[in-house]
């Protein structure tokens, strides 16, 4: 009994200790190969754009060069390539026409095919147009 009781607490330290050891999570991220949340744009005209329920859409860039975006009402699919450092083409989305997205929303399906590039800042990933 007294082997039994050793080989317990040996297995809960070993439990412990491989816990302890286990490296700190990133908490940021430099890949565009993820889903992101759009929250606002960065224009004086934005203020224009309104939400419906302040809603924000959400995009998804996959590893095989295809996108998803989840708006309001409607989803859209499309492609994209990184054609260099930085550098990003998003083709046109095709979206579905169930109904009513948000001035927003439409706004961010227009501006996608007239991005040029992208960065990243503060864990957010900022999808970049001329001008």
């Amino acid at each position: 009994m007294i082997k039994n009781n050793g080989f317990k607490i040996l297995i809960f330290l070993f439990f412990v200790l491989f816990i302890s050891c286990e490296k700190e999570k990133k908490e940021t991220t430099d890949d565009i190969y993820n889903t992101w949340e759009v929250v606002d744009f960065m224009s004086i005209e934005s203020m224009l754009y309104s939400k419906n329920n302040n809603y924000n859409p959400v995009i998804e860039f996959k590893n095989d060069g295809s996108f998803s975006l989840k708006l309001d009402a409607n989803n859209c699919f499309g492609s994209f390539e990184i054609t260099g450092e930085n550098n990003l083409k998003i083709g046109a989305a095709g979206c579905t026409k169930i109904c009513c997205d948000s001035d927003f929303s439409n706004k961010f399906v227009e501006m996608l095919s007239q991005v040029e590039s992208y960065s990243f800042e503060d864990n957010q990933l900022k999808l970049n147009v001329p001008e």
